[in-house]
């Protein structure tokens, strides 16, 4: 009877254990910081959502991940709970824990739809599921909107894929208000109405020298005026920010690397532009009207919601655009560093198979190319969060590149396992922070959680830290690259991509 239990059904029951004791174990952020960051909002709205809705006083920020601390109030009300932070914190535990399960069931839809075989349905969970994201973060800090975002990513891909538009654009409208990434999926459906691909377009392919430097060129003149202009205000953060405490002293060192990173990412995005045309005719479809009807909606509604509001005010594009261009620049490629710490060989394989990734996505539609650049785009940050929403996109996309590889099962298993031990691990340093001053008045740095979160979350990695997971991650690329040559075959299709390019 054994001998017709498969791999993956091993894996995926060692994954459920190992994703029950972690929301079962406790290893939760302590409630004393509740006040200090995210969750103050949420909690708020789950204890008071029956006053802000009658005084119209959401903060417009947070109408974005509003249907979530909505649904938890409703919980309270219905079973009649108090409401403590303990059973808010209860709550959210349980609809992390149920937003992964239906994740998972809709990863599995994805995988019978392509038709993945054991192998690459194995290797897409791994990058999925089995990492510090869903086997850490996720009940560390659950009063947060992350996962149901990561969710909500699965779920639109599969009813995109499905072509079951009612539930396609249904789900978009629900989950404006559950994640604010939603807004660049459906940003992406309206300019892909507009851009085509086919033989009349611009040969960008044919001149991708030419292309590449008047593109890039702009873009590192650009980097070195936001480095001139914003000079003085950089070094001052870097006294006092934790974020950016390693900006001043590596300036040199990170624009020729982030230089590198943009003219490498250039080289690969600029050919899925070829042919590029402009439909001036494409607001006649659906695809155009639906996707405008949504967005009108959701600013009609989040404009009630937040009619009388005079609180905090929110972050504006220039403050975004800021930000982003901060921690890109804070410590050398910090932000494949923490993506890494995110979702660990997934990071890996994208380096490696770069070109017969790229290759593929040549021949996909419009609005999945858009979403690959917004995904890259959006990577040159830290906060690997801001694009939760399109990974499941870009995994899926990804194993669409490779499902014709033949993954041995004993490298399966090593990958499994690597991602399982590297979800859980924990380095600690002891060594005082800026941003953990301004966060824990008089902190003893040995108390939990200072090295357990902040030293391994986004900006807030410290530099220490950097150099040492960024030392694992150069180590790991060197010995997945080494393994996956021994053991895997290349298809005769994909050697022939390599030898044309």
């Amino acid at each position: 009877m054994l001998k017709n239990i498969k791999p993956i059904h091993y894996l995926l029951s060692i994954f459920l254990l190992s994703l029950l004791y972690a929301f079962i174990s406790m290893d939760t952020l302590p409630f004393k910081y509740a006040d200090i960051f995210d969750e103050k909002n949420y909690v708020a709205i789950v204890k008071n959502f029956s006053h802000l809705l009658r005084s119209q006083t959401f903060t417009p920020y947070y109408n974005s991940r509003l249907l979530i601390p909505t649904i938890g109030h409703c919980l309270f009300r219905i079973l009649n709970i108090e409401y403590t932070l303990t059973n808010i914190e209860a709550v959210f535990l349980a609809l992390n824990f149920l937003s992964i399960i239906v994740a998972i069931y809709y990863y599995f839809k994805i995988a019978q739809i392509k038709k993945y075989s054991q192998s690459t349905t194995i290797l897409g969970f791994c990058f999925l599921f089995v990492n510090f994201f869903i086997l850490k973060f996720s009940n560390f800090y659950p009063i947060l909107m992350d996962v149901f975002g990561f969710t909500s990513g699965l779920i639109l891909y599969y009813y995109y894929l499905a072509k079951n538009k009612v539930k396609f654009y249904t789900s978009l409208l629900i989950f404006m208000f559950i994640f604010p990434t939603t807004i660049l999926i459906v940003l992406a459906l309206i300019t892909a109405n507009f851009i085509v691909f086919n033989e009349k377009g611009i040969e960008i392919k044919k001149h991708i020298k030419t292309y590449r430097l008047v593109i890039f060129i702009p873009i590192i003149l650009s980097l070195l005026y936001f480095y001139y202009h914003n000079y003085d205000l950089l070094i001052l953060k870097t006294a006092s920010d934790f974020s950016i405490q390693s900006a001043a002293g590596l300036i040199p060192i990170t624009i020729f690397l982030l230089g590198g990173f943009i003219f490498l990412a250039l080289k690969y995005i600029l050919p899925l532009l070829d042919k590029i045309y402009l439909n001036l005719k494409g607001y006649s479809s659906s695809m155009f009207i639906f996707p405008v009807g949504i967005l009108v909606t959701y600013f009609l509604v989040s404009k009630y919601l937040s009619f009388n509001f005079h609180g905090q005010n929110t972050l504006s594009l220039e403050k975004f655009l800021f930000n982003i261009a901060q921690q890109a620049t804070s410590f050398p490629l910090k932000f494949l560093i923490t993506h890494f710490i995110y979702y660990g060989i997934f990071i890996i394989f994208i380096l490696y198979f770069h070109r017969i990734f790229f290759s593929y996505m040549r021949k996909t539609d419009s609005f999945q190319k858009i979403i690959l650049i917004i995904f890259i785009l959006f990577s040159l940050g830290t906060e690997t969060r801001q694009f939760l929403q399109l990974y499941p996109f870009v995994v899926i996309l990804f194993l669409d590149s490779i499902k014709e590889y033949k993954f041995n099962i004993k490298l399966l298993i090593g990958i499994f396992a690597f991602q399982l031990v590297w979800s859980r691990f924990w380095y600690t340093i002891n060594s005082p922070e800026g941003f953990l001053n301004n966060a824990f008045p008089g902190p003893n740095f040995l108390e939990f959680p200072s090295q357990r979160y902040f030293q391994f979350q986004g900006p807030w990695l410290s530099t220490n830290n950097s150099m040492i997971y960024g030392g694992i991650l150069l180590i790991t690329y060197i010995i997945f690259r080494k393994i996956l040559k021994l053991y895997l075959v290349e298809p005769q299709n994909i050697t022939m991509i390599k030898d044309s390019e």
